[in-house]
């Protein structure tokens, strides 16, 4: 018979009192799981930036320790743990935890890899000093996002535009988030892009320390572009409110001094007409003098008030002020291809003074004549002037057309003059005119 082993380690038999402290380590095991579960719970609450980061991890992590706490609660009744079918299910849900945690970590470093090449490459593209909009695209090659859109805040107080100086919508539209650059307490600049594209503060900085250069340089293009547009805003109000006023003396002009004249002369010549007594020879002449001088004064009124803005071009169009401007030019105006479509006001107002002080010019040049073509090509309205003259330099006749280009800058057109082979001197002018 053999006999039993003593224990080596027991000090005394106390089968209750290991029965309790193996229930006090499962109550332990249970509290200290719900703890981490409601901790995991709160910290992916309270960092919204980090949560798509750290969920790959987080999420098998919660549901390891969910599993854990439901084999403490169900050895809770037993006072000790065991290997029942239950247990057994258990420990394979929290190993497959594991593994999803262990995939998740590994996520994670492949995507810090990509992350670290895409900004590697995003180094290289900037070093080459993009064009305007080039940073842009750039940006959303790497962040995969086409549809990403890039503003910089300029001038007091801040206005958003993009890298061509035209205003940028930086409010967040549907599905897409607003991020913004800053360095040194700035806001450099402004991402609008695919939401939860950018949830990670670490990539956003990043992004922002590879692109701080180039940033800086479109930033400041930008807003050279800006102020360039500003300036072209404030020509464009300020030829507009000249012709606006060039119009209310037109008008003035026509129904106030005008038409008090030919009253004037109407009354006079019903007065010579009606005198019962015929008048003598010397008021006669006179009658008749005033009467002519009034004519001229009308006249020279008239011309006058067409040249400080022809009623035609408003009421018409270009085609008809332009063909009575042929009429009436000290030069001779041949017209060769002439829309007859209506334009902007501003197109219009900007072509026909194009032509009229061209014709002006040519008139005090000498010149044989000049030729006008005007096409609408897609948004563009194109007016060539062509002018034979026998001699004079071409760059006399560009210091003349100083309105006219002032006018064609403002509305966002180009103007060229060009001296030909023959004393012959081309006028080019492009208006953008709308669709």
């Amino acid at each position: 018979m053999a006999c039993a082993r003593a224990n080596l380690v027991l000090v005394r038999p106390e089968p209750g009192l290991a029965g309790g402290l193996l229930r006090v380590g499962l109550i332990a095991g249970l509290a200290w799981t719900t703890w981490l579960v409601v901790a995991g719970a709160v910290l992916a609450r309270a960092s919204p930036p980090r949560r798509r980061v750290i969920w790959p991890v987080l999420a098998p992590a919660g549901c390891y320790l969910v599993l854990v706490g439901a084999d403490f609660a169900h050895s809770l009744p037993r006072g000790t743990l065991s290997n029942d079918p239950l247990d057994y299910r258990l420990w394979l849900g929290q190993a497959a935890m594991l593994v999803l945690m262990a995939l998740g970590v590994a996520w994670g470093w492949v995507r810090d890899r990509r992350t670290r090449s895409a900004v590697v490459r995003l180094v290289m593209d900037t070093a080459q000093s993009p064009p305007p909009g080039g940073l842009r695209d750039a940006l959303a090659g790497m962040l995969g996002d086409p549809g990403l859109e890039l503003a910089y805040p300029v001038g007091e107080p801040p206005r958003h535009v993009r890298a061509d100086g035209q205003a940028a919508s930086v409010e967040p539209g549907k599905a897409q988030d607003v991020t913004p650059l800053v360095r040194r307490g700035r806001t450099v600049a402004i991402l609008r892009h695919r939401a939860g594209l950018l949830e990670d503060p670490n990539l956003v900085d990043e992004v922002e320390a590879a692109a701080r250069l180039a940033l800086e340089n479109e930033r400041l293009q930008a807003e050279v572009l800006a102020q360039l547009e500003d300036l072209r805003a404030a020509q464009a109000r300020i030829v507009a409110a000249g012709d606006d006023e060039r119009q209310r003396l037109e008008r003035n002009l026509h129904d106030g001094a005008q038409q008090r004249l030919v009253g004037v002369s109407l009354a006079l010549r019903l007065a010579h007409s009606q005198s019962s007594v015929a008048p003598a020879p010397r008021l006669a002449g006179l009658l008749g003098q005033a009467d002519r001088g009034l004519r001229l004064a009308i006249d020279e009124l008239r011309e006058l008030a067409h040249g400080i803005y022809p009623a035609v071009l408003a009421d018409e169009g270009l085609a008809a002020a332009v063909e009575a401007l042929a009429e009436t030019s000290p030069t001779p105006v041949t017209i060769g291809d002439l829309p007859e479509e209506r334009f902007p006001g501003p197109v219009e107002t900007a072509g026909y003074f194009l032509i009229a002080e061209a014709s002006q010019l040519a008139a005090l040049a000498g010149a044989n004549g000049i030729t006008v073509d005007i096409e609408h090509d897609g948004n563009r309205l194109l007016v060539k002037i062509t002018e034979e003259r026998d001699a004079g330099p071409g760059h006399e006749m560009e210091a003349g057309l100083s309105d006219a280009a002032d006018r064609v800058g403002a509305l966002g057109g180009k103007l060229h003059v060009e001296s030909l082979p023959g004393d012959t001197i081309t006028i080019r002018a492009e208006l953008p005119c709308g669709s």
